[in-house]
């Protein structure tokens, strides 16, 4: 039964919820590389 369900929800994924999925995820990406830049590039936590 378990299974069934797993291939339902598998077949459920369309195109376009790859593409918002694919979006998302370089979205996100995108915005942790901004940060950790930022944060590393503040010389409040830079060394002595």
């Amino acid at each position: 039964m378990e299974l069934h369900l797993v291939v339902i929800l598998i077949s459920m994924i369309d195109d376009m919820v790859l593409g918002f999925i694919a979006n998302f995820l370089g979205i996100f990406i995108f915005v942790l590389v901004i940060a950790y830049h930022y944060v590393m590039a503040d010389p409040k936590y830079e060394g002595n």
